[in-house]
């Protein structure tokens, strides 16, 4: 099967999605309103990159565990849109997915019990991936960087993805941090 990326990829996104695969990018923050397209893109590149690295798996979240099988859309959207749904099936677990060709799983948490954080058990590797939708939703960088020290550990390559709407008040902590440049920050 042939997936033909530049035609699944917003053209906004291309030139994200390539800075990732040349390996230039290891943090994307991606803000804008409903209807941007942000959480389609990171959903289908989140699955592109188990694909390029079937050592590792995926943690998505959210402020709250109520929130985060719906706030991240990698179950539906990012595997379909990906395109490689017939190579690449799915099978649902309690706390997210599992890809049954390689085994590397996707897991859905909230960030209100982070107790839970600590007892990841995955079958192999580490979590390589980690989503973060609806940022502006956390308390604070302090919050994000705790919990990216807690689940980005052991593994040889980390992606972390950060999306958002942004709130209104332009001091807010996800805006002025959208904003920050650092290496490796896109």
């Amino acid at each position: 099967m042939e997936v033909r990326l530049k035609e699944k990829i917003p053209g906004v996104f291309w030139p994200v999605h390539q800075a990732i695969r040349r390996g230039e990018v290891t943090e994307v923050v991606a803000k804008g309103g409903r209807g941007s397209g942000k959480s389609s893109y990171l959903s289908m590149e989140l699955v592109w990159q188990l694909l390029r690295h079937p050592d590792c798996h995926a943690w998505c979240c959210a402020r709250s565990a109520a929130r985060c099988a719906t706030a991240c859309t990698t179950r539906s959207y990012g595997h379909r849109g990906a395109g490689v749904c017939g190579v690449f099936p799915l099978h649902g677990q309690p706390d997210g997915v599992h890809l049954s060709a390689t085994g590397q799983k996707i897991l859905f948490f909230g960030t209100d019990d982070p107790g839970k954080l600590k007892s990841l058990k995955l079958p192999f590797g580490a979590v390589g991936i980690c989503w973060f939708e609806e940022l502006d939703q956390f308390d604070g960088p302090e919050e994000v960087r705790n919990v990216e020290q807690t689940v980005l550990r052991g593994g040889s390559w980390t992606l972390t993805l950060k999306s958002f709407n942004p709130p209104a008040m332009a001091r807010s902590w996800a805006n002025r941090y959208a904003l920050e440049t650092r290496p490796g920050k896109l």
